[in-house]
């Protein structure tokens, strides 16, 4: 087996929920060692969040694999102390507290750093640590609103919606990846550690593509437009012959004029065309009506898979919207090795996501054969703290008699 490319790397890991769990899953996927501390008797509140099987969450289960648990009281003198004696030992920690919750136990990143200057200390938050907005409550969907996706997703006739999934949190998350890294590697050039942070409100008004420099240019912010872009035509959600939607995107005037030739209306084709900014700033004013003509023809004369073979034969982007269980068994993701089957001792044989990143020439992710799930509660604190702290059979007792270990 490869070594995997962050082999050697141990996380302190605060986090709890999404995107903090989510984002040290990716950095236990590249290889990284993640301890997650806990606080019982509840722990991570995705213990108790649904889905359920045998009163055991797949929730928690989806982003906690391989990791190790050590349930601690953050509480008690002394469980500060054992958390800075950690992080002696730990190349990064992550946390996703309110801002300053952590400095106000002593456990901020001047504390931290004077236990181990080279950790790097990475916060996640919905508005940061300072700005107007940095005491405000966050969670995924109000980042979504306050960022500037709600106002872009939805129809314009109808109310503003939010992401299916948490994709605030996901994007977030990503971003905690990108950030470590790159302090790992600024590590390896000064040889100090790093203080860093990621705000959920930044991470979304980041991802907002065109509109941000079109509200710049223009002066007015973009509305919603449901599945519609300007970018082509057809352009939007389509129902086939059979039942099914599809997403077509014909980003070139030349898919456009093959298609409306195609389906007899040459005389849009002609009204229509150019590869220009004059013929695209034309079709993209009657967009509504050009989808609605190759609406009516997809429905009464296309299913779904012919409608995939005569994109694919004019190497055009078009996709069938799959729903999760079409996912599940999708023959692509399958032999890119994203759909993991996993035989987990509490939730029998599921299946779950694997890493998206694809190495040639290292490991990442969940390997064939590799069986890896996540730990109960407190499971590895008696592991953690011999292997890493030296502590005795007697120690730990005396730990657990005092409640300064949960479990």
């Amino acid at each position: 087996m490869s070594i995997k490319p962050l082999s050697g790397i141990r996380v302190l890991d605060l986090t709890w929920v999404y995107a903090g769990p989510f984002a040290t899953q990716i950095l236990g996927d590249l290889g990284a060692d993640i301890i997650k501390i806990e606080a019982a008797p509840v722990g991570d509140k995705t213990r108790i969040m649904p889905p359920f099987k045998n009163g055991y969450s797949g929730y928690f289960a989806t982003l906690n694999r391989g990791k190790k648990s050590l349930a601690l009281n953050l509480k008690n003198d002394k469980g500060r102390q054992l958390l800075l004696e950690l992080a002696k030992h730990c190349d990064v920690l992550t946390e996703n507290f309110a801002p300053r919750a952590l400095e106000q136990l002593g456990l901020g990143y001047e504390h931290v750093k004077k236990a181990n200057p080279r950790i790097i200390y990475a916060s996640a938050s919905g508005f940061g640590s300072y700005g107007p907005y940095s005491n405000r409550p966050c969670i995924d969907p109000v980042g979504q609103a306050m960022g500037g996706l709600m106002s872009l997703t939805g129809h314009p006739d109808r109310s503003p919606l939010k992401a299916g999934p948490g994709i605030a949190d996901a994007i977030m998350g990503l971003y905690a990846v990108a950030g470590i890294l790159s302090a790992l590697r600024l590590r390896d050039m000064t040889g100090e550690g790093q203080r860093l942070e990621v705000a959920m409100m930044d991470s979304i008004f980041s991802v907002l593509e065109e509109n941000v420099i079109k509200t710049s240019l223009e002066g007015v912010a973009p509305q919603r437009r449901g599945n519609l872009d300007p970018f082509g035509v057809p352009w939007d959600s389509f129902l086939t012959k059979d039942g099914r939607w599809v997403m077509v995107c014909a980003f070139s005037s030349p898919v456009f004029e093959e298609l409306y030739r195609m389906i007899g209306r040459d005389d849009l084709v002609e009204k229509y065309k150019g590869d220009n900014i004059e013929g695209f700033l034309k079709r993209s004013a009657d967009q509504e009506m050009l989808n609605s003509v190759f609406a009516q023809w997809v429905r009464e004369n296309m299913t779904a898979d012919d409608l995939e073979s005569l994109f694919i034969a004019m190497d055009a982007p078009m996709g069938i919207i799959k729903d999760v269980k079409e996912l599940l068994d999708d023959p692509h993701l399958k032999a890119r090795n994203m759909v993991v089957d996993v035989d987990h001792p509490k939730l029998g044989k599921v299946k779950t996501f694997n890493l998206p990143i694809k190495f040639f020439g290292a490991a990442a992710g969940v390997e064939p054969g590799e069986n890896p799930h996540d730990p109960g509660l407190g499971e590895h604190s008696d592991e953690i703290l011999k292997s890493i702290l030296g502590k005795t059979d007697a120690e730990i007792a005396a730990l657990r008699s005092e409640k300064v270990i949960w479990i």
